[in-house]
């Protein structure tokens, strides 16, 4: 059985010391509700841990050792082509030596995956025997326990509304196929910076 991570909830003292700012602007980004917050008992607001992690990954604020997210780097490749998975594994392992990869090669397998290995990232080809990427897509966004989950789509079966409705399914990114390395690596650091 999977050990349950504990969770840790900051102040606006301890949230604006880890991203370098005073506490009255941590105060006015909850207010903005650009920052999800709760409010304790006695009035006091807190962050939590994972929510303040992704907050400063979409800010591009370098994520702390001692914010104690703890759970590692999870990417899941979701390609039924060998050839295309062992490439992007090749790109991911480079990007993000220590995080754990797992593969899946149809829509079915990358459904039972995506609860048992809980990534943090998905690569999913649209284009998936069983159940394709854009159910896929969906699923995971209907799914609140997987808010924080990054979503790289590709296809090699580019139109010009494929972009555009993959990220309406809910992806935060589109690659239509074939894709250079180069531009692959760029998308992995916009979703996930290095070191977070």
């Amino acid at each position: 059985m999977k050990e349950k991570k504990v969770k840790k909830a900051f102040g606006t003292h301890e949230v604006g010391r880890l991203c370098h700012v005073t506490p009255p602007t941590i105060i006015r980004w909850m207010e903005e509700g650009k920052l999800r917050f709760f409010t304790t008992g006695g009035g006091h607001r807190r962050v939590w841990d994972s929510d303040l992690a992704a907050f400063m990954r979409e800010h591009n604020i370098p994520v702390p050792p001692e914010l104690g997210t703890g759970a590692p780097l999870r990417i899941l490749i979701v390609d039924d082509d060998a050839e295309i998975r062992g490439l992007v594994k090749r790109v991911v392992t480079r990007e993000y030596p220590r995080a754990e990869v797992a593969e899946a090669v149809d829509g079915f397998e990358a459904g039972a995956k995506i609860y048992s290995f809980r990534p943090s990232l998905i690569l999913l080809d649209l284009q998936l025997p069983m159940l394709d990427g854009f159910k896929v897509c969906a699923m995971i966004r209907e799914d609140a326990d997987m808010g924080d989950v990054k979503i790289l789509a590709t296809t090699g079966y580019n139109t010009a509304d494929s972009g555009s409705e993959i990220l309406a399914a809910g992806a935060d990114a589109f690659l239509a196929k074939p894709f250079e390395l180069s531009a692959l690596s760029e998308s992995l650091r916009k979703l996930v910076p290095e070191g977070a």
